[in-house]
């Protein structure tokens, strides 16, 4: 891609970008669920059967053609909360949704950062701004942060936003915050609509973080960049003028 502008900083998703969460981290989460409130059904049961109920969260939350008209906002905690309950009632079992919920987001705030992670952020610190942009419930993330005494000249949670990306209002927030203009950043993430999709929609370049090789999706727009490791981004990083 051509950059009229010196790039001034990088803007950063959490999860799966910089931090694990990946199925083996939820499930030491709901292990622990079963064993604390003496559930009578697996973790992985109980895993995926609260899957089912928490995805129609994040696939309606957002009116993709008008972020405007999105339902009312609601954290992670909230919405979490009410899968256990659903999960509960269509399982027919007695548990506490409001500790399941709690556990939850703390889980999120206890989780390891990828081999990759710290060596990276301090890279980009020491020639760029380095911003957060996630779509997390505040007691989540600032938690997770501080335990690694990670700095940022910007931090919007989904909660601060009150709304999720990808929507173009949350990544204007970011930019505004860490006083740049779209074409002066980049943003780097993992999946391909909230985080590329979402920065593209709001002018801003995006690199993909593609981990695990997954396929590209041709129906959403593309990243600038494409890597399986957040090293690879050094040199690309370095080409821009004003790093």
């Amino acid at each position: 891609m051509s950059r009229s502008m010196p790039l001034k900083a990088v803007i950063f998703d959490v999860y799966n970008t910089l931090f694990r969460n990946d199925t083996s981290c939820w499930m030491d989460t709901f292990r622990d669920i079963c064993r604390i409130q003496g559930l009578p059904i697996s973790p992985e049961d109980f895993w995926t059967r609260w899957k089912t109920f928490e995805v129609r969260f994040r696939q309606t939350r957002t009116n993709l053609d008008h972020p405007e008209t999105s339902p009312p906002f609601k954290t992670y905690q909230a919405a979490w909360r009410e899968a256990f309950v659903s999960a509960f009632d269509s399982l027919g079992i007695r548990g506490d949704p409001d500790h399941a919920a709690q556990m939850s987001v703390d889980g999120l705030a206890s989780r390891d950062p990828y081999a990759d992670t710290l060596p990276f952020l301090e890279y980009v610190g020491k020639k760029w701004k380095r911003s957060v942009l996630t779509n997390a419930d505040n007691d989540s993330i600032l938690p997770l942060l501080a335990r690694h005494n990670l700095a940022f000249d910007a931090v919007v949670t989904s909660e601060m936003a009150r709304a999720y990306k990808p929507d173009p209002r949350v990544f204007r927030r970011i930019l505004e915050e860490t006083d740049v203009l779209p074409q002066e950043a980049l943003y780097i993430g993992d999946t391909l609509l909230d985080d590329v999709h979402g920065a593209k929609m709001a002018g801003i370049p995006a690199a993909w973080l593609n981990r695990n090789g997954a396929d590209p999706d041709p129906q959403l727009l593309a990243p600038d960049y494409q890597v399986a490791g957040l090293g690879e981004l050094m040199p690309i990083l370095d080409s821009l003028k004003g790093g």
